[in-house]
């Protein structure tokens, strides 16, 4: 049924948000990496921060697919973000139609629900309060962006080396791991020869929740390389949730716009009742 349809595609677009030219590129796939080479830990993170993929303004198509369980849902999408200040994510499933569009800013979060001209509308610092976790708008765009990111920091410096246990595994990668004191939570990043994050995961067990990150399919894309394929892996106690996202047509460091009005037919509702959504399946 098409609301079911409907009702995945919320799901999948919140549970999203808690993912250097100006033309097209061709792609270019990287299919093989350098052996890692034995560094001092200043040095392995230096190269990491120098290795991150740059940008003012992203813009991508996305194609998105959602597993839970036995139900399965695919959409397009647009993503758009303006560094450290606004991310935009507009759910299209059909012939460019929008039914949810995501905002997130570093102080509040926008859903737009087009089809039942609603609103959510919450600051981050009473999420923080009533949903405590360590993700942030921060976490987000480093996660979309294929970057590292520092707990409650904005950027991430050099000297924030000191802040990781960093390791290497069997499989000769680098591990780098670190915790969130607010709230417990783990995070870490594996690291290739190539000083490129392949794989994000974030970890509280006492709650015994996880989201983890892989990236793949890297390719050139201006002066760096970019992965454009992304699959993510959200489990909690009752729920297990695979999601893969396929970039194309980026466009980079070109004007962007970014808004986050809402029309004055559209009733507000809490965060809550989207949850209940989610509950609900």
């Amino acid at each position: 049924m098409i609301w079911v349809n409907y009702k995945n595609i919320i799901i999948f677009s919140f549970l999203v948000m808690i993912a250097v030219t100006a033309c097209k590129p061709k792609q270019r796939i990287i299919y093989s990496t350098k052996p890692v080479e034995d560094k001092e830990n200043n040095q392995l993170f230096s190269d990491i921060n120098t290795n991150t993929f740059d940008f003012n303004t992203f813009s991508s198509r996305l194609n998105m697919s959602l597993t839970s369980g036995t139900r399965s849902v695919s959409s397009r999408a647009n993503l758009r973000m303006i560094k450290d200040s606004a991310i935009l994510i507009s759910v299209q499933p059909l012939f460019g139609v929008e039914v949810v569009r995501l905002y997130i800013d570093p102080n509040n979060i926008l859903i737009l629900d087009r089809m039942n001209k609603r609103y959510v509308k919450e600051s981050l610092i009473s999420l923080k309060e009533k949903y405590p976790v360590g993700f942030d708008f921060y976490t987000l765009q480093s996660i979309l962006t294929n970057s590292p990111f520092v707990s409650g920091k904005s950027s991430v410096e050099d000297s924030d080396y000191r802040k990781f246990n960093i390791t290497q595994t069997s499989d000769l990668n680098y591990y780098l791991t670190s915790k969130d004191p607010e709230s417990d939570i783990e995070y870490s990043f594996t690291v290739n020869g190539n000083d490129r994050i392949t794989f994000t995961h974030l970890m509280q067990y006492k709650k015994q929740q996880s989201l983890q990150w892989a990236y793949d399919n890297f390719a050139i894309l201006g002066n760096n390389s970019f992965p454009h394929k992304m699959n993510a892996v959200i489990t909690s106690k009752s729920r297990k949730i695979d999601a893969e996202f396929l970039f194309s047509e980026i466009v980079t460091n070109v004007p962007v716009q970014i808004t986050s009005q809402v029309p004055e037919s559209y009733s507000k509702t809490s965060l809550d009742e989207i949850l209940k959504i989610i509950a609900s399946e």
